[in-house]
């Protein structure tokens, strides 16, 4: 029997018999006759039959595809034949479509792991191109750029060259090096460096010699190279490349499009404090387009500033108030946004005992103004005393710290969820559970701000190093058998990943230098998962169900547990983050609930914080769940911890329409024999869902819940149970249907904070005018209604418990452009990707982030 075979560009590859088994069994269950027996015992007649060939010269893959075409027919199966001729069909003319994409004659093995619509995402965002707009650049080429540019600081902390002491002896950072000189001329094994590689290596190096913890100097690292110290790094290359390429990790935009190109910059968002001072507030302004020319986002909390009317020593005159100052910071967005692969994006958050909070929770009403901004209410720990005893609610002036007005909590409170029903915004942050798990509260004081999509909690000029693990890259399906988590192979990427992180927060080319020094002191870190919608499709267990929920808790524990191992031996291998005795780590305590919960630990969690507290632990944070807009969608999966919004999109471009269906549900279809073209129309007619086919079964019905089949107060469920087990915080949609109403809304924020969550925000279907996710039925007017199915009016529903605040008003005015931005909301393509090719729909993220 032969051993390899010809690829179609006449590469010779090991030949795996297994493959065959594989592509007739997928032809079998698109018949709905899967049987994995059979499909070995005609795999073995395929090969039986190519062994016998007369030609000496290898076999190619296309005379493979004729024999088992062969081989089915004569076998009688030619409804499977028929599947297998349609399949290859498919295949070819998707090759032939992501080459074109990609500005090539012939795909490669990479370009194959991932479907056409990752490589447009990866075409329109990331991938080089030339002065033509002409890619110039493959998948291949960019993972090995980001892989390289990753790895860089590993080379840096070898024990032939760092040191753990910071004891400074000279200055070696003062030695050149010219870059551009030396591109291609320095490599690590088989990775050449680019001049970009090279001048993040040398920034690196040069504050790792300023603060004293080089062993040699530039020209002695120089050696080491030209002897070929350093080769031995290719294989944490090879690492960091492989789970990117086959889909298992994938790190935030910015480190994919800036690593290993000019930027330089991998963090996703930033923080930054505003001081009631007209000089900070500007140079504030002008940090903030800096870090949006740079490709970041920015989170700010403006309740420093004075109130509106309040007044101004200096000038004799009044304040204008936060607001006004978030306006100003909004239209400078709007110009910076123009330009780069992302928008500039905000997060603006005001303290519930602010004096113009009743203002800033009116600010983005009706989705008129602050478009750039999302807003959300930090809700101060002393809010839920006053609430619960219905006692009048003090709002302080920041400037003077004295009472200047009162407030009904409750009134207050319902506001806050009225505007979030008709709006989507605000959002609340629940003050006190932020810094119930805060490691730096006694040293650095309450943490009061978030990135703009809500999930990361910091400090000012702290940013947020962000990355992935695609759960449904480890769903095992054996021999066509039930599918399985392969958990082992999950955790060991999750230190993987991780390893990969902390090197970005050291070779990060960060916007100002208050950021890095920052970031460097508590090195927070913002691993995370998405597919969770895809894997419980797949492991059949529903979303909204107490497997579901245990599940998730299962899961995020053990993203965290070995996320918090590897950060543990990188504090021994490098050194504790510089903050590490000043947090509460040093005590033996861990940031997130489920330390707490001992009746619920899968791991042990008491040895792993005896060790850390007596070695000290190397990133402030390891865990945050991101949106992952753009990055699930290179990956091929569904975002964050979303459930999945609709099994069947209709997807229009200029010829014509079509359906793209989840693909999961569809192998899941093709296995009951229920796949065909009825049902993709049925399931379309009815939202994408499912729920109400009757000729569904009823098991298939409970598992592939879509997210407007889940009740709003199981998505927060949901929230909480990944809560439990991760440091940070979770950007998610909390999606409620048409007819929800503002006491719903309330429910659903007291429910998130009774639970343990940090934050929350929820979307009602249709709240906003111009919604950009909407499946086919929605493109239909709706009316609101109650549990009664009566109709309830914006009118009726403002008038619940809010005749006290007399500005409130809504204009529903069809004619604006609304834009949606809830948290983790939606997709809106930016301005070089607004091609009805690129996207399929569904709430991938937040609008604003953008990650």
């Amino acid at each position: 029997m032969f051993k390899y075979i010809l690829k179609r560009n006449d590469q010779k590859v090991p030949f795996h018999p297994e493959k065959i088994t594989n592509a007739i069994f997928r032809a079998s269950s698109a018949v709905g006759e899967s049987d994995w027996k059979r499909s070995q015992e005609l795999s073995e007649q395929v090969v039986l039959q190519l062994s016998k060939r007369r030609s000496k010269s290898l076999p190619t893959v296309e005379e493979v595809q004729d024999v088992v075409e062969k081989v089915l027919i004569d076998n009688g199966l030619a409804k499977v034949a028929k599947a297998y001729i349609l399949y290859r069909k498919h295949r070819s003319e998707i090759r032939q479509e992501k080459a074109q994409l990609l500005n090539k004659e012939q795909t490669d093995q990479v370009d194959k792991k991932f479907d056409v619509n990752a490589l447009r995402v990866l075409v329109a965002r990331y991938l080089r191109k030339d002065d033509r707009g002409k890619v110039i650049e493959s998948p291949k080429e960019l993972f090995k750029r980001v892989a390289v540019h990753g790895t860089l600081p590993s080379l840096l902390y070898d024990k032939r060259v760092f040191k753990k002491t910071r004891k400074p002896k000279e200055d070696w950072a003062s030695e050149e090096f010219d870059s551009i000189k030396q591109e291609g001329k320095i490599s690590i094994g088989e990775y050449p460096l680019n001049r970009h590689h090279l001048s993040a290596f040398k920034r690196t190096y040069d504050r790792f010699a300023c603060e004293g913890q080089m062993k040699m100097t530039w020209k002695g690292v120089l050696r080491l190279f030209k002897n070929g110290y350093f080769d031995k790094y290719e294989d944490e290359i090879r690492e960091y490349y492989t789970i990117m390429v086959e889909r298992k990790f994938m790190p935030n935009t910015p480190a994919i499009a800036n690593f290993g190109n000019v930027l330089g910059m991998g963090s996703a968002c930033f923080v930054l404090g505003i001081d009631d001072d007209i000089e900070d507030i500007m140079s504030k302004l002008k940090a903030a387009a800096i870090i949006f020319k740079s490709g970041g986002g920015v989170g700010y909390n403006f309740s420093h500033l004075r109130p509106e009317g309040d007044y101004v020593k200096s000038t004799g005159g009044v304040a204008s108030g936060p607001v006004s100052f978030m306006t100003m910071y909004d239209n400078m967005t709007e110009v910076i946004k123009q330009g780069g692969i992302r928008r500039g994006a905000n997060m603006g958050i005001l303290n519930s005992n602010h004096p113009d909070i009743i203002k800033f929770i009116h600010a983005k009403e009706g989705n008129k103004a602050l478009r750039n901004f999302n807003i959300s209410v930090f809700l101060m720990d002393d809010f839920w005393k006053y609430y619960e005893s219905k006692e009048p609610y003090p709002l302080l002036n920041p400037r003077t710290g004295e009472v200047v007005n009162h407030v009904d909590p409750q009134q207050l409170f319902d506001l806050i969820a009225h505007q979030a029903w008709e709006s989507a915004e605000p959002g609340v942050i629940f003050g006190d559970r932020v810094n119930e798990f805060n490691p730096f509260l006694e040293a650095l004081g309450p943490i009061e701000t978030t990135n703009p999509c809500g999930e990361v909690l910091l400090y000012p000029y702290e940013s947020c190093n962000l990355g992935s693990l695609n759960v449904w890259a480890f769903v095992d399906k054996p021999n066509g058998g039930k599918p399985k988590v392969n958990w082992k192979e999950l955790g060991r990427v999750a230190q993987v990943a991780t390893r990969f992180l902390d090197n970005v927060v050291d070779v990060n080319r960060y916007p100002l230098q208050e950021i890095e020094d920052m970031t460097l002191l508590t090195r927070k870190l913002g691993l995370g998962v998405m597919g969770v919608g895809d894997t419980l499709f797949e492991l059949s267990l529903p979303y909204n169900s107490k497997r579901g929920l245990n599940f998730m808790e299962k899961l995020m524990e053990l993203v965290n547990y070995h996320s918090k191992v590897e950060s543990l031996d990188l504090a021994k291998e490098r050194g504790p983050m510089p903050m590490f005795k000043q947090s509460f780590y040093a005590k033996g305590k861990l940031p997130f609930a489920g330390f707490k919960d001992k009746s619920s630990w899968n791991f042990d969690w008491a040895a792993l914080a005896r060790d850390i507290k007596k070695y000290g632990i190397r990133n402030g944070y390891t865990t945050v769940i991101a949106p992952t807009g753009s990055i699930s969608m290179i990956a091929g999966t569904s975002s964050g911890i979303e459930p999945v919004y609709s099994l069947v999109f209709e997807k229009n471009v200029s010829v014509g329409s079509f359906y793209y269906v989840d693909p999961v549900f569809e192998d899941r279809m093709q296995k009951e024999g229920l796949m065909d073209d009825e049902l993709i129309r049925d399931v379309s007619a009815h939202n994408g869902s499912v729920a109400n086919l009757s000729y569904i079964p009823e098991d298939i019905k409970k598992a592939f819940v879509t997210a407007y089949d889940i009740a709003p107060k199981e998505h927060i469920r949901a929230l909480a149970a990944f809560q439990k087990w991760t440091d940070s915080s979770i950007s998610k949609t909390n999606n409620f249907p048409a007819n929800a109403t503002t006491e719903h809304v309330k429910e659903a924020y007291l429910l998130a904070h009774k639970l343990g969550c940090k934050d929350v925000t929820v979307f009602r279907d249709g709240s906003i005018t111009d919604q950009v996710l909407v499946t086919v039925k929605d493109k239909k007017k709706k009316s609101s209604k109650d549990d009664d199915g009566n109709l309830v009016s914006l009118k009726d529903e403002k008038a619940k418990g809010l005749a006290v605040y007399k500005e409130a008003s809504v204009s529903n005015d069809a004619d604006l452009e609304i834009t949606p931005v809830s948290e983790s909301l939606v997709h809106e393509p930016d301005s070089e990707e607004k091609d009805d090719d690129l996207e399929l729909g569904g709430p991938v993220h937040c609008k604003l982030c953008n990650l």
